[in-house]
């Protein structure tokens, strides 16, 4: 159950990274990537101190990463 809450957080928290990375069209891509590993950071660090284990808090993170961008993919695929 705490995978759970975490994961519905990180996706609050990655769409937060999509609407700054949103705001911030004329930033450089150094820029963009420097912010997505400060995202992800806290989003582990997130997850760590909920769950109190370290690989599961890596693995919910890097699913909760892969689910939130490839459905955002297809959502911009279907609407654009």
């Amino acid at each position: 159950m705490k995978s759970y809450v975490v994961f519905l957080i990180q996706n609050v928290l990655f769409g937060a990274y999509s609407l700054i990375e949103w705001f911030s069209v004329r930033d450089k891509l150094q820029a963009k990537v420097i912010l997505l590993g400060v995202f992800i950071y806290l989003c582990y660090v997130l997850a760590h101190s909920i769950i109190h284990k370290k690989k599961q808090a890596a693995v919910t993170t890097v699913i909760s990463f892969l689910f939130y961008f490839s459905f955002q993919s297809l959502f911009y695929y279907f609407i654009f």
